[in-house]
């Protein structure tokens, strides 16, 4: 009992503490204001309550000040989930769903990820609906390309390629539209629900995606509704990018490279859109998934 009314009050002192540290984010002296504002940034997840209630409190200064400081602590908060999914993968691949959730958050932090996850249960219902109990795998991969093309009618967004939003799976879920490469993962996502092999391959210039065999496999283009792919249109589409034709080009690409080349074209379109602080922070999820022993957002409390 003594121990337990220790550590109460402990936590009580120290939740009297992050309220009076709040109150100093607007301080006269800038010295004691800008100290104070990297300690809370370091409490991170501790001081989000106590920071949110002065959001939603009558001082206007404060309300200002507490949102910065929230907006600084979210990268670390989600670099940290970052360097999770890592770890959880660290000698295998990591989760392709989980991740591209945590791209989403960052581009959405009030997203639903349950949503998602119920729209993609809702899309495999469907395709297991109309798979035939003995479908063979050309006939898989119609089926699903029908249901997300012809019927569901995803598309490419050819329109409005470097919208960001082509990119996090909440808006390609919402408007139907994206890249090749989340387009080519919304079909790995669904057939996956059904241990379908449905894989990404990561062409230089173009991700599509395959029914993996070991002989024979079947391509497909997901940003162009779909359509099949031989060997040496596969070919055709590297060497329109310029790039001589390498066989490991239609190798499948891991989930890890293929998060990593998302963020890259996020990063792309915040770098041209003049938004370097979210490229940085994008940069630094990606550093966090190729060695989640580093996490630089632990190494810099300024936050963005």
């Amino acid at each position: 009992m003594p121990g337990f009314l220790f550590y109460a009050m402990s936590d009580q002192k120290a939740l009297g503490q992050i309220s009076y540290l709040i109150q100093l984010l607007t301080d006269r002296d800038a010295f004691v204001r800008e100290k104070v504002r990297l300690q809370l940034i370091e409490l991170g997840e501790d001081a989000l309550p106590f920071l949110e209630m002065a959001v939603r409190g009558e001082d206007v200064p404060l309300r200002v000040q507490a949102r910065e400081v929230i907006s600084a602590i979210f990268p670390k908060k989600l670099g940290e989930k970052f360097r999770q999914l890592a770890q959880k993968g660290l000698g295998r691949d990591v989760d392709l769903e989980t991740g591209m959730l945590l791209v989403m958050e960052f581009g959405y932090p009030d997203s639903n990820p349950e949503a998602c996850r119920e729209n993609l249960d809702s899309l495999a219902h469907q395709l297991e609906q109309n798979l035939a109990p003995d479908a063979d795998p050309s006939q898989t991969v119609l089926a699903l390309t029908h249901l997300l093309f012809q019927q569901t009618n995803f598309r490419g967004n050819q329109k409005d390629y470097l919208n960001p939003d082509n990119t996090y799976l909440n808006k390609v879920l919402e408007h139907k539209t994206g890249l090749p490469i989340t387009l080519s993962a919304l079909c790995v996502l669904v057939a996956g629900r059904l241990g379908l092999p449905i894989v990404g391959v990561g062409l230089p210039g173009h991700y599509i995606a395959k029914y993996n065999l070991p002989k024979n496999a079947i391509y497909f283009d997901p940003f162009h509704q779909g359509r099949l792919l031989t060997r040496a249109d596969c070919i055709q589409i590297v060497e329109q990018f310029g790039q001589p034709f390498e066989e490991h080009f239609l190798s499948q690409s891991t989930h890890r490279e293929t998060l990593i080349r998302m963020m890259n074209n996020l990063i792309q379109v915040y770098q041209s859109s003049n938004e370097p602080e979210k490229a940085e922070t994008l940069s630094g999820y990606i550093k966090i998934l190729l060695n989640p022993s580093k996490n630089p957002f632990s190494e810099n409390t300024q936050g963005i």
